[in-house]
């Protein structure tokens, strides 16, 4: 530890003892500070030729830097870290009706972005830093970080938590209940020692242990939601008008007499009820702790359920005088999923309001269109009542993991990991032949089952030495061994069409006109070595190195092998002496790392060459033999590695006794060797597309962090107050895409509506998926002037101008050429934010307390595709009239304007995520306690859609809509 008198400082020995010489006489105040502890001070008065003893003892530290962090393969101090990890523990946590492990630390970690797609359940995505990989609906690799559970990683497959897909989130078998931390390692210099599947950042996830007991917990809640916002149609009144306005009398004619609100029929309230139970205890040798947990939730739109069961088991056991320690992980769910079938809600927004819901003379007692035109809406509500989707997954994952003492070297330890990851999803669609949407295509029902399995297997070996206290000057801790992971997948699948019965529904597949089987069946391996050093000097400078190699069987046999290394350096400036007259100030480290990682989340098998089969659908005929055709498919033998370089510099600090703590950080990474499917070249005899490395990306941005107990006075008033903040920017650019071919631009962002119609894209000096339009113009009044655009400066002009950003090139200048066409687009803005905010408060008075959490996006932007595709009145010429979304009363469009700007909404938000207040007390000597939970309290924008999140990709289309959340909760202890 530091001790300082008037400028003078210098360590304490080993036994604690110090020494300060060259102090003039005087009184005089010795101080001592060391990381974990509380600062001390006494008042001494040194006379002139006199030694004077000062004894000084220092309590553990109230908060923070004495924590014990998990990192890869290890545990670390917080005040140690020279990396920018977070952990969350469970107070911390959000509140509410929680499904899925993402939602506990939304807006809580800076430089995270959760997002989720509204349905009970649904799928989430997490962004670390911004997105590292072009992840286009499986054309480019993954973006979605590594998950660790109790030291098991979620699969090497690609995909969100884990790469099994055909359920709902894949993290939903992990009930939140049962998690202890949540660790998010950020930056690379704290993640590379994971390598190939850290580019994305790593998420470390601990279940819950005995702690004491053995005790009893429950708990338990039950919740109503309703829907906040839905698209903004045209009433019947209004469509009535513009039918008879823009229409013929064909379809005037077709207008009905009803009042219907379509959205009104298929939206709920949605209830739902869940129920926690776990048993635990503790001894001196053993903890052990048992849980199960039940969950049924609605969705607000009708058709929508998720019902999980789980059960989990941890068990640590120390052996051999405490040299041997077995820890056990077992977790086990089961989860029922009812989705709502495909086509409920764009039918909802196009189906006429003037239509009645119910038809007596039809065969399904509900009205459709009259006729089977291929355009026209269908009945939601028969869609809702007749088409099933639903399915099932099981998963299991666990672990046992055991460290030995190994003997005659103090400090060594050998462990071993040995883990899987089981899971089982089967999904069963099924759409009757007397459905209009199966009469008009002529399809006459179809019946879909896949049943996939997936099992992960995980074998680590490493040896771990700290050195002992004294043995060196310092402490060193070294880490290094060898990991060996290897996923099995089959994705067997059964598509039947024509069914000649509605009677057997998903069992129907044997009765139909036309039946295809199909069969995928996927491996993969990553074999790892890795080693890991962290030095700390007397808690004031510390450093940290790390490597990994890795190989993967997704590469060919020159790029299978990549190496991931890793630095990063930390300076405790507060333990200098020219800082110690800063009173207030409790800690101070200055952190710079640097890392490389990889990502390898992308399909198997693009390195080989191999025959595609056709189906029944795309066979030759010879004669009167159709024969299943065979062609040669795409493939990539040069295909590597996506690395990312990152650079990180940080600050973490602390006053008033750690009272307020926080980090800044900035950091700087670029990933190279993009992984994206392109064009193959015409003529080539093989698939359309295949996969490559094309191109560069950076992502640059800072980090803020703040936590203060802003008030402490329980022993008194019983009033306390702690709060945070955290705000992330983040600048992505793409450097350059598939530049050896000439290729300027990549259009992403289909939309709805129009053929083949993209509006985003992928540009060199833009961020990824910038929305790709033409700039409207308006007239006086404001209003969008129909297929009225800027004309961009495009052509180089012969006139010689001086150096400038408008220039072209030397003496050439930009003009407009007078013809609005495709090269008018413009990148205008993107789906990411600029920053991102948050707030958590959490307040108590005596036995109460209240809770809330605030989020704010700011720059960020959204396609508002329901308007665009139903905000003219084109609509209403349709064989069958759609029904129209209200901004066409603003535009007064009559033709689309799918690549008009005007759509491009800026969706900034301010959303009260969740508030709870709750009471706690005994009751017969055991502790109860209470709550009340608000979720989507509020949400200030200025998006006309649904909802300003809209996913990752910006593109509203019809989304699933957010709801408010009441729920009442109840736990007790004994």
């Amino acid at each position: 530890m530091t001790v300082t008198v008037e400028g003078r400082s210098t360590l304490t020995q080993p036994d604690g003892r110090f020494v300060i010489t060259g102090v003039a006489s005087g009184a005089h105040t010795v101080r001592t500070r060391i990381i974990g502890y509380a600062p001390a001070s006494r008042d001494v008065t040194v006379t002139d030729g006199q030694t004077v003893d000062a004894d000084l003892t220092m309590a553990p530290q109230a908060i923070g830097l004495s924590e014990v962090v998990v990192v890869g393969y290890g545990e670390q101090r917080a005040g140690n870290i020279t990396g920018a990890v977070t952990q969350m523990d469970s107070a911390a946590f959000n509140r509410g009706r929680l499904i899925s492990p993402e939602q506990l630390i939304q807006s809580k970690i800076p430089g995270v972005q959760v997002v989720d797609n509204n349905e009970p359940g649904g799928g989430m995505s997490i962004r670390i830093r911004g997105a590292t990989s072009v992840d286009l609906s499986g054309v480019g690799a993954s973006s979605e970080p590594l998950y660790v559970v109790d030291g098991v990683p979620l699969g090497i497959a690609s995909g969100p938590g884990g790469g099994l897909s055909a359920g709902r989130n894949p993290l939903n078998f992990i009930n939140p209940n049962d998690i202890e931390t949540i660790t998010v390692l950020r930056d690379a210099s704290a993640a590379a020692i994971y390598g190939a599947n850290a580019a994305n950042g790593v998420v470390l996830i601990q279940t819950k242990r005995g702690h004491t007991g053995p005790q009893f917990e429950y708990n338990g809640s039950t919740s109503a939601s309703r829907v906040t916002r839905l698209p903004d149609m045209l009433n019947a009144a209004q469509f009535r008008t513009a039918v008879q306005t823009y229409a013929t009398p064909s379809q005037i004619s077709q207008l009905g007499a009803a009042s219907t609100n379509w959205f009104s029929l298929v939206d709920q309230t949605a209830y739902g009820q869940e129920h926690n139970f776990a048993i635990s205890g503790r001894g001196e040798t053993q903890d052990w702790r048992i849980s199960a947990g039940y969950l049924n939730q609605n969705g607000v739109i009708r058709g929508t359920t998720t019902e999980r069961l789980s059960l989990g088991l941890n068990f640590n056991q120390l052996l051999f005088d405490n040299k041997l320690d077995i820890r056990t992980s077992l977790r086990g769910s089961r989860a029922d999923d009812q989705f709502t079938p495909g086509g409920v809600l764009s039918n909802a927004a196009q189906m006429g309001p003037t239509q009645p819901v119910f038809d007596s003379t039809a065969t399904t007692g509900y009205y459709d269109w009259p006729g089977n035109t291929l355009t026209s809406a269908d009945n939601p509500v028969a869609i809702l009542a007749m088409a099933k989707d639903q399915g099932r997954t099981y998963r299991s994952i666990g672990n046992l993991q055991a460290s030995y003492q190994l003997p005659y070297v103090d400090g060594l330890k050998a462990n071993i990991n040995l883990g899987y990851d089981i899971a089982e999803a089967t999904r069963q669609t099924f759409n009757p032949s007397v459905l209009h949407s199966q009469q008009k295509t002529g399809t006459d029902g179809t019946d879909y089952r896949s049943d996939f399995t997936q099992s992960n297997t995980t074998l680590e070996t490493y040896l771990s030495y700290l050195a002992p206290i004294h043995a060196v000057p310092g402490t060193i801790d070294i880490t290094g061994g060898y990991s060996f992971a290897q996923s099995h997948a089959e994705y067997p699948a059964f598509f039947a069409s024509g069914l000649t019965t509605d009677i057997l529904g998903t069992n129907g597949i044997t009765t139909a006109r036309i039946v295809q089987n199909f069969q995928d069946v996927e491996e993969n391996r990553l074999i790892s070595f890795f080693g890991r050093a962290n030095y700390n000097l007397n808690d004031r400078y510390l450093a940290s190195v790390s490597v990994r190699r890795d190989g993967s069987s997704r590469f060919g046999p020159a790029n299978q092998w990549g190496t991931f290394p890793a630095f990063s350096l930390g300076w405790r400036l507060s333990q200098e002496s020219f800082l110690q007259g800063l009173h207030g100030l409790s800690d101070l480290k200055l952190r710079v790392g640097y890392g490389k990682t990889g990502n390898q989340s992308f399909g198997n098998y693009q390195q080989f060459a191999k025959y595609v089969l056709g189906d029944a659908q795309t066979q030759m005929q010879f004669g009167n033999t159709f024969v299943t055709t065979v062609r040669p498919g795409a493939y990539n033998p040069f295909i590597q590695w996506e690395g990312t370089n990152a650079f990180d510099v940080g600050l973490d600090y602390g006053f008033g006794g750690q009272r307020v703590t926080g980090a800044i950080d900035w950091y700087n990474k670029q990933t190279s060797g993009l992984i994206f499917t392109v064009p193959v070249c015409a003529g080539c005899g093989l698939s359309n597309f295949n996969q490559q490395n094309i191109g560069k990306m950076r992502n640059r941005g800072i980090e803020l962090s703040l936590n203060a107990a802003l008030l402490d006075q329980r022993k008194t008033s019983g009033l306390s107050w702690n709060a945070s903040f955290t705000a992330a920017h983040n600048k992505n650019e793409m450097l350059q895409i598939y530049a050896s071919q000439g290729v300027t631009r990549v259009l992403t962002g289909l939309v709805a509506g129009g053929v083949g119609t993209f509006i985003q894209v992928l540009q060199p000096g833009q961020p990824i998926n910038s929305f790709y339009m033409l700039q409207q113009k308006y007239d006086a009044q404001g209003k969008p002037i129909q297929g009225s655009y800027v004309d961009q400066p495009t052509v180089k002009d012969t006139v010689a101008c001086p150096a400038s950003p408008t220039c072209g090139g030397p003496g050439r200048l930009y003009r407009p050429d007078g013809v609005i066409n495709q090269d008018d687009r413009r990148p205008f803005h993107d789906p990411a934010p600029k920053w991102i905010l948050g707030h958590s408060s959490y307040l108590t008075y005596r036995n109460f307390d209240v809770s809330f959490t605030l989020r704010a996006y700011l720059g960020s932007w959204v396609y508002n595709n329901v308007a665009s595709n139903l905000g003219t009145y084109s609509e209403v010429t349709r064989a069958s009239p759609y029904n129209l979304h209200a901004s066409v009363l603003n535009t007064g469009f009559t033709t689309p304007q799918y690549l008009s700007d005007y759509y491009v909404e800026d969706a900034s938000f301010l959303r009260l995520d969740n508030i709870t207040a709750g009471y706690s007390f005994n009751y017969r000597g055991q502790p109860m306690r209470i709550t009340g939970t608000v979720q989507n309290v509020f949400t200030i924008t200025g998006y006309s859609g649904v909802d300003p999140t809209a996913g990752l990709n910006g593109l509203d289309n019809n989304i699933y809509p957010r709801s408010r959340t009441f729920t009442g909760g109840l736990s007790v202890k004994f």
